[in-house]
Protein backbone atom coordinates (compact mmCIF):
# COMPACT_ATOMS: atom_id res chain seq x y z
CA UNK A 1 0.00 0.00 0.00
CA UNK A 2 1.29 3.45 -0.94
CA UNK A 3 0.61 6.26 1.54
CA UNK A 4 1.13 9.98 1.00
CA UNK A 5 2.38 11.94 3.99
CA UNK A 6 2.92 15.23 2.20
CA UNK A 7 1.63 17.42 5.03
CA UNK A 8 1.33 15.57 8.34
CA UNK A 9 -0.34 17.63 11.01
CA UNK A 10 1.76 18.72 13.94
CA UNK A 11 0.47 16.91 16.99
CA UNK A 12 -1.53 18.70 19.63
CA UNK A 13 0.66 19.86 22.46
CA UNK A 14 -0.45 17.76 25.40
CA UNK A 15 2.34 17.94 27.94
CA UNK A 16 3.44 14.62 29.45
CA UNK A 17 3.44 14.24 33.20
CA UNK A 18 6.91 12.71 33.06
CA UNK A 19 9.40 13.23 30.27
CA UNK A 20 11.26 10.08 29.20
CA UNK A 21 15.03 10.01 29.64
CA UNK A 22 16.94 11.64 26.84
CA UNK A 23 17.86 9.19 24.09
CA UNK A 24 21.55 8.59 23.59
CA UNK A 25 22.72 10.79 26.47
CA UNK A 26 25.52 9.10 28.38
CA UNK A 27 24.44 10.67 31.66
CA UNK A 28 20.99 9.05 31.33
CA UNK A 29 21.97 5.49 30.48
CA UNK A 30 24.52 3.69 32.65
CA UNK A 31 25.63 6.49 34.95
CA UNK A 32 28.09 4.50 37.05
CA UNK A 33 29.83 2.93 34.07
CA UNK A 34 30.04 6.29 32.35
CA UNK A 35 31.50 8.01 35.39
CA UNK A 36 33.99 5.20 35.97
CA UNK A 37 35.23 5.53 32.39
CA UNK A 38 35.43 9.32 32.67
CA UNK A 39 37.31 9.08 35.95
CA UNK A 40 40.09 7.15 34.25
CA UNK A 41 40.51 9.91 31.66
CA UNK A 42 40.13 12.94 33.91
CA UNK A 43 43.17 15.20 34.01
CA UNK A 44 44.05 16.60 37.44
CA UNK A 45 46.44 18.95 35.66
CA UNK A 46 43.95 20.44 33.20
CA UNK A 47 40.73 19.77 35.17
CA UNK A 48 39.17 18.45 31.96
CA UNK A 49 38.13 15.14 30.47
CA UNK A 50 40.67 13.60 28.10
CA UNK A 51 40.00 11.45 25.05
CA UNK A 52 41.43 10.41 21.71
CA UNK A 53 40.24 12.96 19.17
CA UNK A 54 37.78 11.73 16.58
CA UNK A 55 37.47 14.48 13.99
CA UNK A 56 35.01 14.77 11.13
CA UNK A 57 37.67 16.29 8.91
CA UNK A 58 36.44 19.87 9.16
CA UNK A 59 36.25 22.68 11.75
CA UNK A 60 39.36 21.27 13.40
CA UNK A 61 42.91 20.63 12.23
CA UNK A 62 43.66 18.28 15.12
CA UNK A 63 44.68 14.87 13.81
CA UNK A 64 42.41 11.94 14.72
CA UNK A 65 43.94 9.90 17.52
CA UNK A 66 45.54 12.89 19.26
CA UNK A 67 44.97 12.96 23.03
CA UNK A 68 42.89 16.06 23.73
CA UNK A 69 40.65 17.60 26.39
CA UNK A 70 37.14 18.49 25.22
CA UNK A 71 35.00 21.41 26.35
CA UNK A 72 31.57 19.91 25.72
CA UNK A 73 32.53 16.46 27.02
CA UNK A 74 33.95 18.02 30.20
CA UNK A 75 30.65 19.80 30.89
CA UNK A 76 28.76 16.56 30.27
CA UNK A 77 31.05 14.83 32.77
CA UNK A 78 30.42 17.62 35.29
CA UNK A 79 26.65 17.24 34.87
CA UNK A 80 26.91 13.49 35.47
CA UNK A 81 28.94 14.06 38.64
CA UNK A 82 26.33 16.48 39.95
CA UNK A 83 23.61 13.97 39.16
CA UNK A 84 25.34 11.20 41.15
CA UNK A 85 26.45 13.59 43.94
CA UNK A 86 28.76 11.19 45.78
CA UNK A 87 31.46 12.60 48.09
CA UNK A 88 33.97 14.51 46.02
CA UNK A 89 31.73 14.73 42.96
CA UNK A 90 30.74 18.36 43.43
CA UNK A 91 34.35 19.45 43.90
CA UNK A 92 35.46 17.75 40.70
CA UNK A 93 32.44 19.11 38.84
CA UNK A 94 33.34 22.62 40.00
CA UNK A 95 36.90 22.23 38.71
CA UNK A 96 35.59 21.05 35.33
CA UNK A 97 33.07 23.87 35.05
CA UNK A 98 35.51 26.62 36.03
CA UNK A 99 38.06 25.41 33.52
CA UNK A 100 35.60 25.22 30.63
CA UNK A 101 34.11 28.63 31.44
CA UNK A 102 37.62 30.10 31.31
CA UNK A 103 37.95 28.95 27.69
CA UNK A 104 34.88 30.81 26.40
CA UNK A 105 35.30 33.91 24.22
CA UNK A 106 33.63 36.61 26.33
CA UNK A 107 34.49 39.67 24.22
CA UNK A 108 31.23 41.02 22.69
CA UNK A 109 33.24 42.66 19.90
CA UNK A 110 34.86 39.37 18.90
CA UNK A 111 33.75 37.38 15.86
CA UNK A 112 33.62 34.24 18.03
CA UNK A 113 31.89 35.85 21.00
CA UNK A 114 30.10 33.40 23.27
CA UNK A 115 31.53 30.17 21.88
CA UNK A 116 34.22 27.65 22.78
CA UNK A 117 36.73 25.64 20.84
CA UNK A 118 36.24 21.89 20.64
CA UNK A 119 39.34 21.06 22.66
CA UNK A 120 41.84 22.72 24.99
CA UNK A 121 44.70 21.92 22.62
CA UNK A 122 43.20 23.92 19.74
CA UNK A 123 42.05 27.45 20.67
CA UNK A 124 39.36 29.19 18.67
CA UNK A 125 41.78 31.16 16.51
CA UNK A 126 43.38 27.91 15.31
CA UNK A 127 40.12 26.21 14.26
CA UNK A 128 39.22 25.96 10.59
CA UNK A 129 36.68 27.45 11.07
CA UNK A 130 35.28 27.64 14.64
CA UNK A 131 31.95 25.90 15.23
CA UNK A 132 29.30 28.39 16.41
CA UNK A 133 27.12 25.47 17.52
CA UNK A 134 29.33 25.20 20.60
CA UNK A 135 27.44 28.12 22.16
CA UNK A 136 24.32 25.97 21.92
CA UNK A 137 25.85 22.69 23.12
CA UNK A 138 27.82 24.14 26.02
CA UNK A 139 25.12 26.66 26.90
CA UNK A 140 22.58 23.83 27.18
CA UNK A 141 24.79 22.01 29.68
CA UNK A 142 25.29 25.15 31.78
CA UNK A 143 21.56 25.83 31.89
CA UNK A 144 20.83 22.24 32.83
CA UNK A 145 23.28 22.23 35.74
CA UNK A 146 22.15 25.62 37.06
CA UNK A 147 18.47 24.66 36.99
CA UNK A 148 18.63 21.00 38.05
CA UNK A 149 21.50 21.09 40.58
CA UNK A 150 21.59 24.54 42.20
CA UNK A 151 22.08 23.11 45.69
CA UNK A 152 25.28 21.37 44.57
CA UNK A 153 26.83 24.50 43.10
CA UNK A 154 28.54 27.05 45.36
CA UNK A 155 27.39 30.65 45.06
CA UNK A 156 30.80 31.75 43.85
CA UNK A 157 30.52 29.18 41.04
CA UNK A 158 26.93 29.92 40.08
CA UNK A 159 27.73 33.57 39.39
CA UNK A 160 30.33 32.90 36.66
CA UNK A 161 28.17 30.08 35.28
CA UNK A 162 25.27 32.49 34.88
CA UNK A 163 27.53 35.01 33.20
CA UNK A 164 28.85 32.34 30.84
CA UNK A 165 25.33 31.20 30.04
CA UNK A 166 24.33 34.79 29.27
CA UNK A 167 27.27 35.11 26.85
CA UNK A 168 26.27 31.85 25.13
CA UNK A 169 22.59 32.85 24.88
CA UNK A 170 23.46 36.25 23.45
CA UNK A 171 25.71 34.59 20.87
CA UNK A 172 22.88 32.23 19.94
CA UNK A 173 20.44 35.13 19.58
CA UNK A 174 22.91 37.14 17.51
CA UNK A 175 23.55 34.23 15.16
CA UNK A 176 19.79 33.59 14.90
CA UNK A 177 19.77 30.40 12.84
CA UNK A 178 16.61 29.69 10.91
CA UNK A 179 14.23 26.74 11.41
CA UNK A 180 15.79 24.88 8.49
CA UNK A 181 18.76 24.06 10.75
CA UNK A 182 16.60 21.68 12.73
CA UNK A 183 18.53 20.53 15.77
CA UNK A 184 20.34 23.83 16.39
CA UNK A 185 17.14 25.83 15.88
CA UNK A 186 15.51 23.76 18.63
CA UNK A 187 18.55 23.61 20.90
CA UNK A 188 19.31 27.33 20.69
CA UNK A 189 15.67 28.25 21.29
CA UNK A 190 15.63 26.06 24.38
CA UNK A 191 18.89 27.49 25.72
CA UNK A 192 17.62 31.06 25.31
CA UNK A 193 14.26 30.30 26.92
CA UNK A 194 15.90 28.53 29.87
CA UNK A 195 18.48 31.31 30.26
CA UNK A 196 15.77 33.93 30.09
CA UNK A 197 13.81 32.36 32.94
CA UNK A 198 16.90 31.66 35.02
CA UNK A 199 18.47 35.10 34.55
CA UNK A 200 15.22 37.08 34.68
CA UNK A 201 15.78 38.27 31.10
CA UNK A 202 12.36 38.59 29.47
CA UNK A 203 13.94 39.40 26.10
CA UNK A 204 15.85 36.13 26.00
CA UNK A 205 12.80 34.17 27.16
CA UNK A 206 10.62 35.73 24.48
CA UNK A 207 13.25 35.11 21.83
CA UNK A 208 13.55 31.43 22.78
CA UNK A 209 9.78 30.98 22.90
CA UNK A 210 9.27 32.65 19.52
CA UNK A 211 12.06 30.65 17.93
CA UNK A 212 10.48 27.36 18.98
CA UNK A 213 7.03 28.52 17.86
CA UNK A 214 8.48 29.43 14.46
CA UNK A 215 10.02 25.99 14.32
CA UNK A 216 6.60 24.40 14.89
CA UNK A 217 5.03 26.50 12.12
CA UNK A 218 7.93 25.82 9.75
CA UNK A 219 7.72 22.07 10.32
CA UNK A 220 3.96 22.06 9.73
CA UNK A 221 4.40 24.02 6.50
CA UNK A 222 7.08 21.74 5.09
CA UNK A 223 5.73 18.43 6.38
CA UNK A 224 8.80 17.39 8.35
CA UNK A 225 12.08 18.60 9.76
CA UNK A 226 14.24 20.05 6.99
CA UNK A 227 17.18 18.01 8.35
CA UNK A 228 14.99 15.14 7.32
CA UNK A 229 14.80 11.64 8.72
CA UNK A 230 18.24 11.86 10.32
CA UNK A 231 19.07 9.08 12.81
CA UNK A 232 21.58 11.46 14.38
CA UNK A 233 19.78 14.79 14.41
CA UNK A 234 16.18 13.67 14.86
CA UNK A 235 17.36 12.12 18.11
CA UNK A 236 19.23 15.33 19.01
CA UNK A 237 16.04 17.30 18.32
CA UNK A 238 14.07 14.89 20.48
CA UNK A 239 16.60 15.15 23.32
CA UNK A 240 16.52 18.94 23.17
CA UNK A 241 12.71 19.04 23.27
CA UNK A 242 12.84 16.84 26.36
CA UNK A 243 15.44 19.14 27.88
CA UNK A 244 13.16 22.15 27.34
CA UNK A 245 10.31 20.30 29.05
CA UNK A 246 12.57 19.56 32.03
CA UNK A 247 14.04 23.04 32.39
CA UNK A 248 11.47 25.62 31.23
CA UNK A 249 8.22 26.50 32.94
CA UNK A 250 6.86 29.01 30.40
CA UNK A 251 3.65 27.42 29.08
CA UNK A 252 3.94 28.60 25.46
CA UNK A 253 7.54 27.41 25.21
CA UNK A 254 6.57 24.04 26.61
CA UNK A 255 3.69 23.67 24.13
CA UNK A 256 6.04 24.31 21.25
CA UNK A 257 8.62 21.86 22.60
CA UNK A 258 6.01 19.14 23.10
CA UNK A 259 4.67 19.63 19.57
CA UNK A 260 8.19 19.21 18.16
CA UNK A 261 8.85 16.24 20.43
CA UNK A 262 5.78 14.52 19.07
CA UNK A 263 6.80 15.30 15.49
CA UNK A 264 10.22 13.73 16.11
CA UNK A 265 8.66 10.56 17.47
CA UNK A 266 6.31 10.29 14.48
CA UNK A 267 9.27 10.60 12.09
CA UNK A 268 11.10 7.85 13.96
CA UNK A 269 8.07 5.55 14.04
CA UNK A 270 7.38 6.00 10.32
CA UNK A 271 10.99 5.11 9.48
CA UNK A 272 11.66 2.30 11.95
CA UNK A 273 11.83 -1.10 10.25
CA UNK A 274 10.85 -3.79 12.77
CA UNK A 275 12.33 -6.69 10.81
CA UNK A 276 15.89 -5.38 10.74
CA UNK A 277 15.47 -2.92 13.62
CA UNK A 278 17.04 -0.25 11.43
CA UNK A 279 16.08 3.35 10.62
CA UNK A 280 14.99 3.17 7.00
CA UNK A 281 16.30 5.76 4.54
CA UNK A 282 16.68 8.25 3.08
CA UNK A 283 18.83 10.09 5.64
CA UNK A 284 19.73 13.77 5.37
CA UNK A 285 22.50 13.36 7.98
CA UNK A 286 24.05 10.19 9.37
CA UNK A 287 27.36 9.32 10.99
CA UNK A 288 27.07 5.57 10.45
CA UNK A 289 25.14 3.20 8.22
CA UNK A 290 23.32 1.34 11.00
CA UNK A 291 21.67 1.79 14.37
CA UNK A 292 23.27 -0.06 17.24
CA UNK A 293 21.21 -2.70 18.98
CA UNK A 294 21.27 -0.49 22.08
CA UNK A 295 19.84 2.52 20.23
CA UNK A 296 17.16 0.41 18.54
CA UNK A 297 16.13 -0.99 21.93
CA UNK A 298 15.99 2.52 23.45
CA UNK A 299 13.76 3.74 20.64
CA UNK A 300 11.36 0.82 21.01
CA UNK A 301 11.30 1.12 24.81
CA UNK A 302 10.95 4.89 25.14
CA UNK A 303 8.50 5.69 22.36
CA UNK A 304 5.02 7.06 23.20
CA UNK A 305 2.50 4.35 24.04
CA UNK A 306 0.32 4.94 20.98
CA UNK A 307 3.32 4.46 18.66
CA UNK A 308 4.63 1.34 20.38
CA UNK A 309 2.90 -1.15 18.03
CA UNK A 310 4.69 0.43 15.05
CA UNK A 311 8.06 -0.54 16.54
CA UNK A 312 6.94 -4.19 16.78
CA UNK A 313 5.47 -4.81 13.33
CA UNK A 314 4.40 -3.02 10.18
CA UNK A 315 0.75 -1.89 10.06
CA UNK A 316 0.46 -3.66 6.68
CA UNK A 317 2.81 -5.32 4.21
CA UNK A 318 4.09 -3.68 2.14
CA UNK A 319 4.00 -0.05 3.26
CA UNK A 320 5.30 2.77 1.07
CA UNK A 321 5.54 6.29 2.46
CA UNK A 322 5.98 9.40 0.35
CA UNK A 323 7.00 12.31 2.57
CA UNK A 324 7.71 15.93 1.75
CA UNK A 325 10.71 17.10 3.73
CA UNK A 326 11.28 20.55 2.21
CA UNK A 327 8.35 22.10 0.38
CA UNK A 328 9.28 24.16 -2.68
CA UNK A 329 7.06 26.27 -4.87
CA UNK A 330 6.30 23.21 -6.97
CA UNK A 331 6.59 19.46 -6.38
CA UNK A 332 9.61 19.45 -8.70
CA UNK A 333 11.32 22.04 -6.49
CA UNK A 334 10.52 20.15 -3.29
CA UNK A 335 12.61 17.58 -1.45
CA UNK A 336 10.52 14.40 -1.28
CA UNK A 337 11.44 11.03 0.16
CA UNK A 338 10.08 7.57 -0.60
CA UNK A 339 10.43 4.75 1.94
CA UNK A 340 9.27 1.22 1.15
CA UNK A 341 8.86 -1.37 3.91
CA UNK A 342 8.16 -5.06 3.71
CA UNK A 343 8.49 -7.60 6.52
CA UNK A 344 12.18 -8.38 6.03
CA UNK A 345 13.47 -5.45 3.97
CA UNK A 346 13.24 -1.71 3.47
CA UNK A 347 14.47 0.67 0.79
CA UNK A 348 14.46 4.48 0.88
CA UNK A 349 15.42 7.29 -1.47
CA UNK A 350 15.09 11.04 -1.85
CA UNK A 351 14.23 12.70 -5.13
CA UNK A 352 17.36 14.87 -5.12
CA UNK A 353 20.42 15.17 -2.92
CA UNK A 354 24.19 15.23 -2.86
CA UNK A 355 26.61 12.38 -2.17
CA UNK A 356 28.31 13.99 0.84
CA UNK A 357 29.64 11.51 3.39
CA UNK A 358 26.79 12.30 5.81
CA UNK A 359 24.02 11.86 3.23
CA UNK A 360 22.25 8.56 2.60
CA UNK A 361 20.10 9.43 -0.47
CA UNK A 362 19.61 5.79 -1.52
CA UNK A 363 19.74 3.21 1.25
CA UNK A 364 18.36 -0.25 1.93
CA UNK A 365 18.39 -2.92 4.65
CA UNK A 366 17.28 -6.55 4.71
CA UNK A 367 17.71 -9.78 6.61
CA UNK A 368 17.62 -10.48 10.33
CA UNK A 369 18.35 -7.76 12.86
CA UNK A 370 21.82 -7.26 14.30
CA UNK A 371 24.94 -8.59 12.62
CA UNK A 372 22.86 -10.43 10.02
CA UNK A 373 21.44 -7.23 8.53
CA UNK A 374 22.60 -6.47 4.99
CA UNK A 375 23.15 -2.86 3.91
CA UNK A 376 22.79 -1.35 0.44
CA UNK A 377 24.16 2.13 -0.22
CA UNK A 378 25.13 4.37 -3.17
CA UNK A 379 28.23 6.64 -3.01
CA UNK A 380 30.47 8.74 -5.23
CA UNK A 381 34.18 8.65 -4.39
CA UNK A 382 37.02 11.10 -5.04
CA UNK A 383 40.33 9.30 -4.53
CA UNK A 384 38.57 6.87 -2.21
CA UNK A 385 36.65 9.42 -0.10
CA UNK A 386 33.00 10.43 -0.37
CA UNK A 387 32.63 13.45 -2.65
CA UNK A 388 30.22 16.29 -1.85
CA UNK A 389 30.22 17.84 -5.33
CA UNK A 390 28.19 15.12 -7.03
CA UNK A 391 24.42 15.10 -6.99
CA UNK A 392 21.87 12.34 -7.37
CA UNK A 393 18.23 12.43 -8.51
CA UNK A 394 16.14 9.31 -7.88
CA UNK A 395 12.68 8.01 -8.65
CA UNK A 396 11.39 5.04 -6.66
CA UNK A 397 8.43 2.75 -6.64
CA UNK A 398 8.41 -0.19 -4.25
CA UNK A 399 11.77 -2.01 -4.26
CA UNK A 400 12.94 -0.39 -7.53
CA UNK A 401 14.85 2.84 -8.07
CA UNK A 402 16.17 4.81 -11.05
CA UNK A 403 18.91 7.41 -10.53
CA UNK A 404 20.86 9.94 -12.55
CA UNK A 405 24.06 11.59 -11.31
CA UNK A 406 25.34 15.10 -12.04
CA UNK A 407 28.04 17.54 -10.92
CA UNK A 408 27.25 20.26 -8.38
CA UNK A 409 28.64 23.77 -8.73
CA UNK A 410 30.04 25.80 -5.85
CA UNK A 411 30.27 22.83 -3.49
CA UNK A 412 33.13 21.34 -1.52
CA UNK A 413 35.01 18.06 -1.53
CA UNK A 414 34.67 16.21 1.79
CA UNK A 415 32.17 18.83 3.11
CA UNK A 416 29.50 20.71 1.12
CA UNK A 417 30.98 24.13 1.87
CA UNK A 418 33.84 24.25 4.37
CA UNK A 419 36.48 22.94 1.93
CA UNK A 420 35.07 24.51 -1.24
CA UNK A 421 37.98 25.30 -3.63
CA UNK A 422 38.33 28.99 -4.47
CA UNK A 423 38.89 28.25 -8.17
CA UNK A 424 36.15 25.61 -8.42
CA UNK A 425 38.55 22.85 -9.46
CA UNK A 426 39.44 19.53 -7.86
CA UNK A 427 42.61 17.49 -8.33
CA UNK A 428 41.85 13.79 -8.72
CA UNK A 429 43.45 10.56 -9.73
CA UNK A 430 40.22 8.63 -9.34
CA UNK A 431 36.49 9.42 -9.58
CA UNK A 432 33.93 6.63 -9.32
CA UNK A 433 30.28 5.97 -8.55
CA UNK A 434 29.73 2.98 -6.26
CA UNK A 435 26.74 0.72 -5.61
CA UNK A 436 27.70 -1.39 -2.58
CA UNK A 437 26.25 -4.17 -0.44
CA UNK A 438 27.60 -5.27 2.95
CA UNK A 439 26.39 -8.34 4.76
CA UNK A 440 26.69 -12.04 5.46
CA UNK A 441 28.04 -14.09 2.54
CA UNK A 442 28.31 -11.01 0.33
CA UNK A 443 28.87 -11.96 -3.30
CA UNK A 444 28.87 -10.21 -6.67
CA UNK A 445 28.52 -11.37 -10.25
CA UNK A 446 27.71 -10.08 -13.71
CA UNK A 447 24.42 -11.37 -15.14
CA UNK A 448 25.28 -9.88 -18.52
CA UNK A 449 26.93 -6.73 -19.87
CA UNK A 450 24.25 -4.46 -18.41
CA UNK A 451 23.08 -6.24 -15.25
CA UNK A 452 25.11 -6.91 -12.10
CA UNK A 453 24.06 -8.71 -8.94
CA UNK A 454 25.18 -7.73 -5.42
CA UNK A 455 23.94 -10.34 -2.96
CA UNK A 456 24.03 -10.91 0.80
CA UNK A 457 21.91 -12.46 3.55
CA UNK A 458 19.60 -14.29 1.13
CA UNK A 459 18.54 -11.30 -0.99
CA UNK A 460 20.17 -9.29 -3.73
CA UNK A 461 20.29 -5.97 -5.50
CA UNK A 462 20.42 -6.13 -9.27
CA UNK A 463 21.91 -2.98 -10.79
CA UNK A 464 21.00 -2.15 -14.40
CA UNK A 465 23.57 0.08 -16.09
CA UNK A 466 23.72 2.08 -19.30
CA UNK A 467 26.71 3.46 -21.21
CA UNK A 468 27.99 6.62 -19.52
CA UNK A 469 30.38 9.49 -20.11
CA UNK A 470 32.38 11.63 -17.67
CA UNK A 471 34.32 14.68 -18.80
CA UNK A 472 34.68 13.32 -22.33
CA UNK A 473 35.60 9.76 -21.32
CA UNK A 474 33.61 6.54 -21.45
CA UNK A 475 32.59 5.17 -18.06
CA UNK A 476 33.49 1.55 -17.34
CA UNK A 477 31.61 -0.67 -14.88
CA UNK A 478 33.65 -2.98 -12.62
CA UNK A 479 32.76 -5.41 -9.85
CA UNK A 480 34.89 -5.47 -6.71
CA UNK A 481 35.19 -6.94 -3.24
CA UNK A 482 36.71 -5.77 0.03
CA UNK A 483 36.44 -7.14 3.55
CA UNK A 484 32.76 -7.69 4.31
CA UNK A 485 31.27 -6.06 1.24
CA UNK A 486 30.93 -6.16 -2.53
CA UNK A 487 30.43 -3.31 -4.94
CA UNK A 488 29.84 -2.26 -8.51
CA UNK A 489 31.85 0.80 -9.57
CA UNK A 490 31.26 3.12 -12.48
CA UNK A 491 34.86 4.20 -13.02
CA UNK A 492 34.61 7.77 -14.28
CA UNK A 493 38.32 8.59 -14.24
CA UNK A 494 41.42 6.66 -13.24
CA UNK A 495 44.92 7.83 -14.07
CA UNK A 496 47.44 10.51 -13.29
CA UNK A 497 46.31 13.29 -11.00
CA UNK A 498 44.72 16.09 -12.98
CA UNK A 499 42.41 19.05 -12.46
CA UNK A 500 38.66 18.86 -13.01
CA UNK A 501 36.78 22.14 -13.39
CA UNK A 502 33.46 22.12 -11.52
CA UNK A 503 32.70 25.81 -12.12
CA UNK A 504 30.78 24.83 -15.22
CA UNK A 505 30.73 21.18 -14.25
CA UNK A 506 32.32 18.37 -16.23
CA UNK A 507 29.96 16.87 -18.79
CA UNK A 508 28.39 13.85 -17.11
CA UNK A 509 26.05 11.23 -18.53
CA UNK A 510 25.63 8.68 -15.76
CA UNK A 511 22.61 6.69 -14.63
CA UNK A 512 21.64 3.30 -13.21
CA UNK A 513 18.58 1.43 -11.99
CA UNK A 514 18.42 -0.95 -9.04
CA UNK A 515 15.92 -3.49 -7.74
CA UNK A 516 15.92 -5.31 -4.43
CA UNK A 517 14.89 -8.95 -4.96
CA UNK A 518 14.35 -11.98 -2.77
CA UNK A 519 15.85 -15.33 -3.67
CA UNK A 520 13.94 -16.76 -6.60
CA UNK A 521 12.46 -13.47 -7.79
CA UNK A 522 13.14 -12.83 -11.45
CA UNK A 523 15.04 -9.71 -12.36
CA UNK A 524 13.73 -7.25 -14.93
CA UNK A 525 15.08 -8.00 -18.40
CA UNK A 526 15.03 -4.52 -19.90
CA UNK A 527 17.31 -1.79 -18.62
CA UNK A 528 16.78 1.97 -18.47
CA UNK A 529 17.04 4.31 -21.43
CA UNK A 530 18.72 7.72 -21.50
CA UNK A 531 18.01 10.91 -23.38
CA UNK A 532 20.16 14.05 -23.46
CA UNK A 533 18.17 17.23 -23.99
CA UNK A 534 19.24 20.52 -25.59
CA UNK A 535 18.82 22.13 -22.16
CA UNK A 536 21.70 20.04 -20.83
CA UNK A 537 19.70 17.57 -18.76
CA UNK A 538 19.97 13.81 -18.77
CA UNK A 539 16.60 12.07 -18.63
CA UNK A 540 16.23 8.39 -17.74
CA UNK A 541 13.24 6.06 -18.04
CA UNK A 542 12.74 2.48 -16.90
CA UNK A 543 9.79 0.10 -16.92
CA UNK A 544 10.13 -2.72 -14.42
CA UNK A 545 7.08 -4.80 -13.65
CA UNK A 546 4.29 -2.43 -12.66
CA UNK A 547 6.75 0.40 -12.02
CA UNK A 548 7.27 3.02 -14.75
CA UNK A 549 10.01 5.32 -13.49
CA UNK A 550 11.35 8.55 -14.97
CA UNK A 551 13.93 10.94 -13.56
CA UNK A 552 16.05 13.81 -14.87
CA UNK A 553 19.12 15.73 -13.77
CA UNK A 554 18.69 19.47 -13.17
CA UNK A 555 19.24 21.79 -16.11
CA UNK A 556 22.48 23.68 -16.62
Amino acid sequence: MRMSLLAPAVAAAVLPAVVAPALGAAVDTDLEAYLEACGRDYSETHHMLGARYRGAGYHSTVKPGTWTHGTRSSLEYAAALLKRNDPGDTDRAAHLIRKVISLQDTDPASRTYGIWSYVLEEPLEKMAPPDWNWADFCGAMLAEMLIEHPDSLAADLQTPMRTSLRHAARAIRKRNVGPGYTNIAIMGGGVCAAAGELLGDDGLLQYGRTRLEKMVAHTAEHGSFNEYNSPTYTRVALRECERVLRLVRDAATRRAAESLRRTAWQIIADSFHPGTRQWAGPHSRAYSDTLSEKTAAELAAQCPDDLRPRFRKLPRDPVELVRTFIRGRTPEASTIGTTWHTADACLGSVNRSMLWTQRRPLLGYWGASGKQTAIFRVRFLHDGKDFASMGIATAQEGPRTLSVFYPLKNHGDWHPSLDRPSDGTFRAADFRLRYEVRGQDAAARALDDARFELAAAGQRVVVHVVPGRFDGRDVTWELGREAGHVFLDAVCYRGETKRFDFRRGPAVVLAAAAELLRAGEITTAAGPTLTQTPAGTVEAAWTAGAAALTVASPGK
